[in-house]
């Protein structure tokens, strides 16, 4: 469970984001949407400690972040940056590697067996001895998120709180990944499948996902609950039919913007214009 009172960020006398509250306390596919400068990185950064709120206080399991120490916060969250840059030569094994270093079984069966699972899965096996600052900015995005992936990746069901839980029903604790534009670079096919696993991970109870966006039909297709953010503020949070109207987007973003069907019955957002352009065509061709 993570909840947010209050929390706000202020920089050189400039209020970045606005006093917000925040709360999930289940598994949930959360997208944080908004235009360029709407505050959408600098609230997922304050949820996942890598900021620290100017104001208000964050929450994890109850227990406010200042007392977590990062061995341990680290094994229930991961966040995975906008940029990719690694100061050094590692390669791809090695940074994915990296994500086990706080595992006390860090050389163990299960690591291995986990690293392999992930390295099949998001189809990095040609990658893994290629040094991680020659790859593609796509390339370097998978790596990332499999190195995140792997970081949450456990082998018993530990309480967050350690021992003294004699006497109470454990409930397995909610892992959170975060993701801050995590499609830059990616072509059609990897943007898919990057969503598919996040959406499974959220699917096989495994976590929650948070992730920033900025692509409102990718949004519609994968999101449970949707924070729609401008100018610092969280104007509205709900699932995707309380907050994906036209009308709201519209405000938001500032352009007309209008949900179409498709003739299977799915639903998607197009700019206005392109239904009157295409009117337009049609007539002049008459």
């Amino acid at each position: 469970m993570i909840e947010a009172k209050d929390i706000a960020f202020t920089v050189k006398g400039k209020q970045i984001l606005k006093p917000v509250d925040f709360i999930t306390d289940r598994e949930e596919f959360i997208v944080i949407l908004g235009p360029n400068g709407a505050g959408k990185s600098t609230l997922v950064k304050l949820l996942s400690n890598g900021l620290q709120p100017s104001s208000g206080v964050i929450s994890y399991y109850g227990k406010e972040l200042k007392d977590w120490t990062l061995d341990n916060l680290s094994k229930y969250r991961a966040y995975m940056h906008q940029e990719s840059m690694i100061a050094s030569n590692f390669t791809v094994r090695e940074v994915l590697e990296m994500a086990r270093y706080r595992y006390p079984e860090t050389r163990s069966l299960f690591n291995k067996m986990v690293l392999e699972k992930i390295v099949k899965e998001l189809n990095l096996e040609a990658l893994l001895d290629v040094e991680f600052n020659f790859l593609s900015g796509g390339e370097k995005q998978r790596v990332q998120f499999g190195r995140v992936l792997l970081q949450l990746e456990s082998e018993d069901k530990a309480s967050p709180f350690g021992g003294g839980m004699r006497g109470r029903i454990e409930i397995q604790p909610i892992k959170y990944l975060f993701l801050d534009e995590p499609l830059n670079n990616l072509d059609v096919r990897y943007q898919i499948e990057l969503l598919k696993y996040a959406r499974k991970f959220v699917d096989d109870k495994r976590g929650s996902v948070i992730v920033v966006m900025h692509d409102i039909n990718l949004c519609y297709q994968y999101a449970d609950r949707v924070l729609l953010m401008q100018n610092g503020n969280v104007i509205m949070d709900g699932t995707i039919e309380e907050v994906m109207l036209p009308e709201l987007l519209s405000q938001t973003y500032q352009i007309e913007l209008e949900q179409i069907q498709s003739l299977d019955g799915e639903l998607f957002y197009r700019h206005t214009s392109y239904s009157s352009n295409l009117l337009d065509n049609t007539m002049n061709n008459k």
